[in-house]
Formats: C-alpha cells, sequence, structure tokens
C-alpha cells in the first residue's frame, strides 16, 4: 500500500479513478480477503454461506445486465462475509457451444479457411486456441467491478473435472431410461445447421403474408375449402387439413379428401380440437415435418410426414423449385397459386417469429433425429421443492410461471449439430447398435469390439450449467462426497435473470435432485430487467446499451453499482439512461466531503490519528453522557442498522441503499454533522465532550462505511484506512458488520426531533416572507409545558446557530410580538418579528399581487366546475383532478392572506 492511501487525511477532491486504483482486487485478492475454506465449516462449524455466479458466455463481454447480476451477488456474499459467516462465490464461464463455434468460424473464413477444411481435430485446436487468448476477457471486466469471488475456484464448463461430470450425468440417465435418441420437430438454425435451445432462439416482430389458398373437395366439384397460411411454401408437405369438431362449418367435410394446390395430393379432412376456430378460415393445414403442434395432430390421425425443407433452409422437393431458397420458394409458389387459381387473396400479416440468437435468421421447425432427455420424472419432484417452500422465489410471482412450465413439461432436446462442446459419450458399431459409456475403452467393453465410431454431436450448453451447482464444488460423478460438497451444498443464494428460469434455474434444480437427493440452493432472486428510458430492452441492435466500462470511468464503480441497485425494486424493471449515475456519483461525493468534515474536526481536537486512535479505541457511545442530538443521531443510527438487516433478510435489495442514503445524507449529514460544529463550539472549555462528540461522529461514520461496503466497496475501504492506522493487511471487507444495538433504547430521541421541527418551521418562516439568510432574526418560542421549555432552552444554541436567529423561550402567556409571522408546531407557538428586516410596503404590494392572481384561478376553476356539460361529460379522474387543483389553490389564498394579514398588523 502507498504512503498516499495511509495519510492522514483524505485528497480535497473525490477522485474515484485513484481511489479504484489503489484497492480493488490488486488489494484484496493477494490477502486471501475473498477465499473461503471447507476446513472452517466442518472443524470450526462456522456457518456457510455459498453463492453461484450464474457463467457468463466465455465470448461474451460487460453488459448492464451484467453489472445488476453481479453486484446483487457481490452485496451478498460482502454482506454474509462480514456477518461472520465463511461465504463462497463460486466463479466460472460456459464455453457457449454455438456462440464460440460462431465467433471462431468467422475468424476463420476471413482467413479462407472453414472447420470443414480443417477437420475436426484441427479446428477444436484453433477453438481452444482463441478460448485461451479472449476467453478471460469478461472475468477481468468483472474484477474491474470489483466483485469477491473465491477466484482460485474458477471453473470452466470445458474443463476436464466438468467434462467428466457431464458424461456421467449422461451415462446414469440414459441407463436409468431418462435419455433416449427419437425424431422430433426441433428449432433448427440453417446458418449454423444445428438444433438449438428454445433460449437460443429470439422472438421478433415480422411482417409477413396470410394467403389464403383454396383446396379442392375432390367428390364435390366446384367445392373448396379454403385455409390461411403465412409459409406457402409448406403447401408441398401438407398430409391433411384440420378443423374443429365443433365446427358447424365443417362438419359435413370431415372424412372427405381434398386436393393439395400445386403437389395435387389428396389428403384426408380430419377433425381435432387443437384447431382455433376463430383463426383465419378455421381450417387448417397439416403439415407434421415443418410445424410441431402438427407433428403432434399428425401422430394422433396416424398421418404420413413429408419433408420440403432442407438443412441449408433450401428447398427439397420434387415438384420443381428444389434448391431454392425457402423464401424465395414462398413468393414462387404464391405466383403459381395463383396462375392455378387457387389463390383467394393475400393479406399483411405481423406476428412473432422466432430467429436464431447467432446468425439472426429465422428459425426453421425441423424433424430431425436427436437425443433427449424425458423430463417428466424430473419434474415432479423440482415442483414439489418450490410449492413446499424447500425453495424460495423472490418476487414470489415466479412460482406460478415456474409452475406452468413444470406442469406443461416437454422433453429436452439435448443433441447440438456442433464440433465444439462436450461430444456425446455415444458409441455405433457396425450395425448401427448404440453403446453408451463414459470412455471409448469402456464402450468397447460394452460391445465386445473396437470398431466403433463416436456420435457426430455434441451436448447441448444447457447440460453441462445444469451441473453446476454440483462441478463447480468438485463433483464428478466418480465420487459422492467431498469436502467442498460437505461444507457448501446446497448453496444458498441464486441471483439470476427470469428469462432463463426454465432453461437453467429449473433444470439444476432437477439435477441436484436426481444426481445428489437434495435442493442446489435455497432462495432464487429474480434481477429487474434493464431498459432504456423509452422502455426498450437493451440491445446492441437498437444501439441503446451503454456501455458499463466507460460509465465506470465516467462516472465511477461505485457510482454505477450503487445507482443501479438503488433504481432495480424487487420484481419491477428497471429504466436506466447513463445520467443517473449522476446520483450516485453525488452521494460518493457527499461521502466524501462529509468525511473530510468529520477528519478536519477529529484532527483540530486531537493532536494526530494516533492520538485519535488511542481515544477511539475505548469509545462505547452507551457509556457516555449523550446531549439531545447524540441520544437521536444514535437513535437514528440504530433505526438505520434494524431496518438495513430487515431489508437484507427480505431480499429487498433497493430499500438497502435507500435506506443508508436517506440515513446519511438527511440524517448524519444535514442534521448531525451541522448540530455537531455547534456543540462542539460550545465543548470549547470542556475537552472531554468534544472529544467524545467527535468520538461519537467517527463511530457513526464508520458503521455507515461499514454497511455501506457491499454496495460501494472501493471508496470505504479507502476512506476506513483513514479514520485511524491501519495495518497494510487490514480491510474493511473483514469487519464484522455493525448490528443493532440491543443496550441502546429509544428513549429521548424524540427530544431532538421537537427541535428539529422548531427548526425546519423557523426556516420556513423565513422563506415564507423573504427574511434573507445573512440577517439575523428574532425567534421567540412560546412554550406552554415546562419540560419541554428546559428541552428548547438547552438546545437553543442549536436552533439558533441553524437558523440565524437569536432565540427567547417564553412561558404560554408571553404576548405576541408586532408584525410578527407566526406559526404552530406539537402546541408551541413559533413568533418571528419582521420589523427592520423586510420591507413592508413592497411585500405587501407582492402578496396582493399574488393573492389578486391566485383569485383568478380560483374563480376560473369554480366557474368549471361549476358547468354541469364538464362534470357530467369528462372522465371522472379529469374532474377530480380539477377539484383536487381548486382546493390547492384555496389553502394557497387562504395563506396568502394570513400572511397579507401579518403585515398589516
Amino acid at each position: 500500500m502507498s504512503d498516499e492511501s495511509t495519510s492522514a487525511t483524505l485528497e480535497k477532491t473525490y477522485n474515484h479513478h485513484d481511489v479504484e486504483r489503489r484497492w480493488g482486487s490488486a488489494h484484496w485478492e493477494p490477502l486471501g480477503v475473498f477465499e473461503a475454506e471447507s476446513s472452517r465449516v466442518l472443524d470450526e462449524k462456522r456457518e456457510s454461506y455459498t453463492v453461484l455466479m450464474p457463467p457468463p458466455n466465455v465470448t461474451g463481454s460487460l453488459t448492464l445486465g451484467h453489472v445488476l447480476n453481479h453486484t446483487l451477488q457481490d452485496i451478498f456474499i460482502r454482506y454474509s462475509r462480514m456477518a461472520g459467516k465463511e461465504a463462497l462465490w463460486l466463479p466460472g464461464t460456459d464455453h457457449a457451444g454455438i456462440a464460440t463455434q460462431t465467433v471462431v468460424e468467422k475468424k476463420l473464413r476471413k482467413e479462407g479457411v472453414s472447420r470443414h477444411d480443417l477437420g475436426r481435430k484441427e479446428f477444436l485446436e484453433h477453438v481452444w486456441t482463441w478460448r485461451n487468448e479472449y476467453g478471460g476477457l469478461i472475468l477481468r471486466q468483472l474484477r474491474r467491478l470489483g466483485i469477491s469471488c473465491d477466484w482460485r475456484r474458477n471453473l470452466f464448463t470445458m474443463d476436464e473435472g466438468a467434462s467428466r461430470a457431464v458424461r456421467h450425468a449422461f451415462v446414469k440417465l440414459f441407463r436409468d431410461g431418462l435419455i433416449y435418441r427419437g425424431k422430433r420437430i426441433i428449432n433448427w438454425c440453417p446458418v449454423s445447421q444445428t438444433a438449438l435451445s428454445d433460449e437460443e432462439v429470439v422472438m421478433k416482430p415480422r411482417r409477413d403474408k396470410l394467403v389464403y389458398v383454396r383446396y379442392p373437395i375432390v367428390k364435390r366439384p366446384g367445392e373448396y375449402i379454403t385455409i390461411a397460411t403465412v409459409r406457402p411454401e409448406t403447401i408441398l408437405a401438407d398430409v391433411a387439413i384440420a378443423v374443429n369438431p365443433a365446427d358447424p362449418r365443417y362438419r359435413d367435410l370431415v372424412g372427405e379428401l381434398a386436393v393439395v394446390p400445386v403437389a395435387g395430393r389428396h389428403v384426408p379432412i380430419v377433425a381435432d380440437d387443437y384447431v382455433d376456430i376463430d383463426f383465419g378460415t378455421g381450417a387448417l393445414k397439416i403439415t407434421p415435418a415443418h410445424d410441431p403442434n402438427d407433428y403432434e395432430v399428425a401422430k394422433r390421425h396416424n398421418l404420413p410426414v413429408i419433408s420440403v425443407v432442407g438443412r441449408d433452409g433450401r428447398m427439397t422437393d420434387g415438384l420443381g423449385y428444389a434448391g431454392m431458397d425457402r423464401f424465395e420458394a414462398r413468393e414462387k409458389i404464391i405466383a403459381d397459386l395463383e396462375a392455378r387459381g387457387n389463390l383467394v387473396k393475400v393479406e399483411e400479416y405481423e406476428h412473432n417469429v422466432g430467429y436464431s440468437e447467432r446468425a439472426d435468421v429465422v428459425v426453421e421447425p425441423y424433424l430431425s433425429e436427436q437425443w433427449f432427455v424425458r423430463m417428466g420424472p424430473l419434474a415432479e419432484k423440482a415442483l414439489q421443492v418450490v410449492n413446499d417452500g424447500s425453495i424460495r422465489f423472490h418476487p414470489a410471482h415466479w412460482i406460478s410461471t415456474y409452475r406452468h412450465w413444470m406442469e406443461n413439461i416437454q422433453d429436452w432436446c439435448i443433441s447440438r449439430q456442433l464440433w465444439w462442446g462436450h461430444r456425446i459419450p455415444a458409441w455405433y458399431d457396425g450395425e448401427g447398435k448404440i453403446w453408451v459409456a463414459e470412455s471409448y475403452e469402456e464402450a468397447c467393453h460394452l460391445a465386445g469390439t473396437d470398431k466403433l465410431v463416436q456420435d457426430e454431436d455434441v451436448l447441448d450448453t444447457w447440460f453441462s450449467s445444469w451441473l453446476w451447482p454440483l462441478t463447480t464444488l468438485g463433483w464428478t460423478g466418480e465420487e459422492e462426497e467431498n469436502d467442498d460438497l460437505r461444507a457448501f451444498y446446497p448453496t444458498d443464494t441464486l441471483v439470476t435473470a427470469p428469462d432463463i428460469i426454465f432453461f437453467w434455474v429449473a433444470r439444476m434444480i432437477m439435477a441436484g435432485l436426481y444426481f445428489r437427493g437434495d435442493i442446489p440452493f435455497r432462495d432464487v432472486y429474480f434481477t429487474s430487467i434493464i431498459r432504456d428510458m423509452k422502455g426498450r430492452k437493451l440491445s446492441k441492435s437498437l444501439g441503446n446499451s451503454p456501455d458499463p466500462l466507460k460509465v465506470m470511468d465516467s462516472y465511477g464503480t461505485d457510482a454505477l453499482r450503487f445507482t443501479i441497485v438503488h433504481i432495480a425494486p424487487l420484481g419491477q424493471d428497471v429504466l436506466f439512461g447513463e445520467e443517473k449515475c449522476e446520483f450516485g456519483r453525488n452521494f460518493a461525493t457527499k461521502i466524501w466531503n462529509a468525511t473530510r468534515l468529520v477528519f478536519m474536526l477529529r484532527d483540530r481536537m486531537f493532536s494526530g490519528q494516533p492520538d485519535f486512535a488511542e481515544a477511539y479505541a475505548g469509545f462505547d457511545p452507551v457509556s457516555i453522557d449523550l446531549s439531545d442530538a447524540q441520544r437521536w443521531i444514535l437513535g437514528r443510527y440504530q433505526v438505520m442498522l434494524r431496518s438495513y438487516h430487515q431489508a437484507f433478510a427480505q431480499f429487498r435489495m433497493n430499500d438497502i441503499a435507500r435506506i443508508v442514503y436517506e440515513f446519511f445524507r438527511g440524517d448524519y449529514c444535514d442534521w448531525y454533522l451541522e448540530t455537531l460544529k455547534v456543540e462542539l463550539a460550545a465543548f470549547d472549555e470542556e475537552g472531554d465532550g468534544a472529544r467524545e462528540a467527535l468520538c461519537l461522529a467517527v463511530h457513526v461514520l464508520e458503521g455507515v462505511l461499514k454497511v455501506l461496503h457491499p454496495l460501494m466497496p472501493f471508496i470505504t475501504e479507502e476512506i476506513w484506512h483513514h479514520v485511524v492506522p491501519r495495518d497494510e493487511e487490514a480491510s474493511i471487507a473483514r469487519c464484522p458488520m455493525p448490528l443493532h444495538d440491543r443496550r441502546f433504547t429509544a428513549d429521548g430521541t424524540d427530544r431532538f426531533d421537537a427541535v428539529r421541527s422548531i427548526i425546519s418551521e423557523a426556516r420556513s418562516l423565513r422563506a415564507v416572507f423573504g427574511v434573507p439568510h445573512d440577517m439575523k432574526a428574532r425567534l421567540v418560542l412560546r412554550v406552554p409545558d415546562e419540560a419541554s421549555r428546559g428541552v428548547f432552552a438547552v438546545n437553543s444554541h442549536i436552533v439558533a446557530s441553524s437558523t440565524n436567529c437569536s432565540v427567547e423561550v417564553t412561558g404560554g402567556d408571553t404576548s405576541r410580538p408586532a408584525h410578527s409571522a407566526s406559526s404552530v408546531v406539537d402546541g408551541n407557538e413559533l413568533f418571528m418579528p419582521l420589523e427592520g428586516l423586510i420591507s413592508f410596503e413592497k411585500e405587501i404590494a407582492r402578496l396582493e399581487k399574488e393573492i389578486s392572481n391566485i383569485a383568478v384561478y380560483v374563480s376560473r376553476l369554480e366557474k368549471k366546475l361549476a358547468n354541469k356539460g364538464f362534470v357530467d361529460n369528462a372522465p371522472p379522474e379529469v374532474v377530480e383532478k380539477e377539484r383536487a387543483k381548486l382546493g390547492e389553490a384555496r389553502e394557497d389564498h387562504r395563506k396568502l392572506r394570513a400572511n397579507l394579514e401579518v403585515l398589516e398588523g
């Protein structure tokens, strides 16, 4: 640590660049501040707390979504560490199969090479080289954010231990009958030429043509049945027309045959409840090879399956369209339908269409043979543990979404037609028989031959991610237990986005219950969705996503962290604009400047930090004789601590930011520090009182630094090192978290609340009557209660200094001074004589003009509300708004009249 960081005073101006450079990973990691050990849990019986980092893609870079997600995780882990728990945050990155392969293939194409030119082995060497060179970018960016993971444990989903776990999981599921190979409709990317998970499909609005087509009835010359479709190119693969059995329009056609236009095929008209009577014409073409719902209809009616769109998105039919792009074929078929007399009409139609997240092309529903996991048997227990509260969702409303998905769950397609990823541990012999094993040698032993060929596909990236709570703690499937699993599993809090509740959260719950017999985590905190100031989701394509690194450069990391948590209520979307970080930056500056004031007062009273440190070391605020202001700030401090810890327990993270902000800026800075300066002046002749007052000010300040540390780690670490001399290896992150002190009661804190009310009202009187700030006024307090008179008398120097008034505290029989502004606070009267402070003539003229203007405004509103036509015809909320305006205007008029009467005597 540099001499600069341990100097007795802070720099005059807060500079976040300097502060962040001094602290962060370069300081914390070598000290082992973030490291957690299972031995301290198992042997020393220390309570554990574990957070599981959702592994960012190895191709990724920092986004505002990452900032919010990881800041929340960091708050949980730092808080728990300071609460005395063995706090472990498990970091890692995901190999991101399709994203990483796409990046490397793009790079190779620029060099004039394809992966097929290289072959699988050499291509994977290129991928590993790319990963080793660029894959750590996001982790470096996260370190800059200040997150406090145990970086020794960083795991990559393709590391050997994680890969062994994946193979073991696949084999176990297969042997238990939960993995099978079969044909189904899946999401297919014609560019990447692989199956896609639902998470890799982005729904976008798209304008297409809704084409109405007539299908002739075979045995009824001149009769037709009309269907509407947005995919006329798939007419070539029609195998039936379906109608709803309750639709009277088509009841007599069920069982008849219709002719498929262009193809000339005769297909049956069937009745099926799936058909929506109100959509289109109420008749649906059935194309089972190109629509998952049609595929289910076809199975129910034993219909054949015909495919006319290939893996590359080009037509494969034998009707003259083969080789054409599917969208080119669409336009050609519409023209041909019109030429043949089968086209009824074409309408513009806007609907949501699935796009490949990486290739940004329309996904093709594709009938393909893939590997699947039977999800039904796994979902039952996973639903139960959420329903019975073993796993808690925050906010709880996501339970209904989770429940709906689990009760309607479909089998999971886990195979991908890629080269980068965990290759499926299945081998085929010469007869096509499948041998599933954890290694080639084991497969050969099972098959009784070494003439085996491994499956070309790899596993869906989510197949390794669903094992994340296990693999991050060293589970490989080869041994059931290790010390880390015993100490830290189940983990405690998962922070994640709600849009992967199905793809990741639910599957991790299933995996934990199936492979280990226990839940993987106890609480799931679903983050807010960040939108721009227009309410749009942040995206690169819209160009509305600020670069967090630039935001941190401009405003500071602490400012970004504090702001984004402060504006993100649990379960609500966040509207974010970069300028909002001015709030966090201003707060950081306020902390800095307030601290400098306290330190200046401290250094004026004490000879230096060591002298102060000696006095501060034995300081106990409960044991000293407290003034009213001191008792009040301690009371407010204890209320803040109690609310702060309650908010943590209830997962109200933005309330944590709000609670500390309001206490520090309002109670501590605006009231207590201003009072402290007055009290120190009064304590000049009593050194012990002044020293105790400063110790108390620092005691509360240091407590605020500690509760703020999980939110703003850099500035709090910097300031904490200036409170008293610190050892180089010391860190605020290792300090105990301040708790509500049960020894302190709130008795007597209302005394200073009464003083504050008088000060506020006196300031208001000055403002209302335009008394200049630099002119000393006279304030007379008429206080009937003797005990209250004592309170105001003892604190009259504070009232006087805070209001720039001389203060007289009198009994209830005192007469009102002439020409006095007045008010009543809790039964106590305030009088401020205005003679000599303002120009009565000018103020009377100003008030009369304002009264006249507001009288005209009141009259206009009264006429409007007296108009029966307006009251009867305007929306009720508009009428109510006008009545509210009238009420406010009348009250303003009354106040102005009262002020005028004061001036007129």
